[in-house]
C-alpha cells in the first residue's frame, strides 16, 4: 500500500512539472471585479488539433487558502499553428487584463494578413464576449476592419482599397467603403465555447461579412 501511495504522488508530481513547461503565460489580474486578482494560465497540451497543438486557458480563483478552478477553455486560445504561414497565431502578450476585462488576441496569414481581438467580462455568471474587433487584408490591395460592441450592438466596417506603383511606393487609397450599423445578439458568446460555432453578420450598405 506504501509503494502504490509512492507511486501516485511521484506520477502526480511528474504530471505537474510536465504542465508547468506547457504554461504560455500566466497573469494574475481582478476579473471578476471582486479586488481580489485571479489567476488566469495559458497552457499548450500535446494534444493535436485542426491547427497545430490545443491551448487551453483556465482561470482560477484563491479560495480556501487554494486556487479552485473557475472556468476552463479549449477554444478562446488559437492552436500552435492557427496563423497559417506565420505560425503561431499567439504570444504571452497577447493575453491582458484592464479593467477586470479579459483581452486576447491573435494574427496570422502571410502576404494576406488578419488580425482579431476578443474581448470578455464576467457577467451573468460567466465570462461574455463584450467586443470583438478584426482586420485583414494586404499591402496594395485593401484594408478591412470590423469593431463590434456586443453590449449595444454597434458595428463599424470600414474598408480602404490601395492602389502602388510598380517600384511599390507608398500605396494610394482608390476607394474607401465606411459604414456603422447595429445588430444585437440574442445570446452573447462566451469564453467557454468562443469558435465552436459561427456567427455570420452581413452589413447592410456594402454587403461586407463578419464571421466569427
Amino acid at each position: 500500500m506504501k509503494q502504490l501511495s509512492f507511486f501516485i504522488f511521484f506520477f502526480l508530481c511528474i504530471t505537474e512539472l510536465v504542465a508547468q513547461e506547457n504554461i504560455i503565460t500566466e497573469i494574475q489580474a481582478d476579473v471578476d471585479n471582486d479586488k481580489r486578482n485571479e489567476k488566469i494560465v495559458v497552457t499548450e497540451l500535446e494534444e493535436q488539433g485542426e491547427y497545430g497543438k490545443i491551448r487551453q486557458l483556465d482561470i482560477y480563483k484563491w479560495q480556501n487558502k487554494k486556487w479552485q478552478k473557475m472556468v476552463t477553455s479549449r477554444t478562446a486560445v488559437l492552436g500552435s499553428e492557427g496563423g497559417g504561414m506565420m505560425g503561431d497565431p499567439f504570444f504571452d502578450k497577447n493575453l491582458s487584463v484592464k479593467n477586470s476585462i479579459i483581452t486576447i488576441e491573435h494574427n496570422g496569414g502571410s502576404s494576406w494578413k488578419w488580425g482579431t481581438t476578443h474581448k470578455y467580462r464576467y457577467q451573468n455568471n460567466r465570462f461574455e464576449l463584450i467586443g470583438y474587433s478584426t482586420i485583414f487584408g494586404k499591402p496594395c490591395e485593401y484594408w478591412g476592419e470590423f469593431d463590434y460592441n456586443l453590449s449595444n450592438g454597434k458595428i463599424h466596417y470600414k474598408k480602404e482599397y490601395e492602389t502602388c506603383e510598380e517600384d511599390y511606393g507608398d500605396p494610394v487609397i482608390s476607394k474607401t467603403e465606411d459604414e456603422t450599423f447595429r445588430k444585437k445578439l440574442k445570446k452573447l458568446p462566451t469564453l467557454e465555447n468562443i469558435n465552436t460555432y459561427e456567427i455570420k453578420i452581413t452589413s447592410p450598405k456594402f454587403k461586407e461579412e463578419l464571421n466569427f
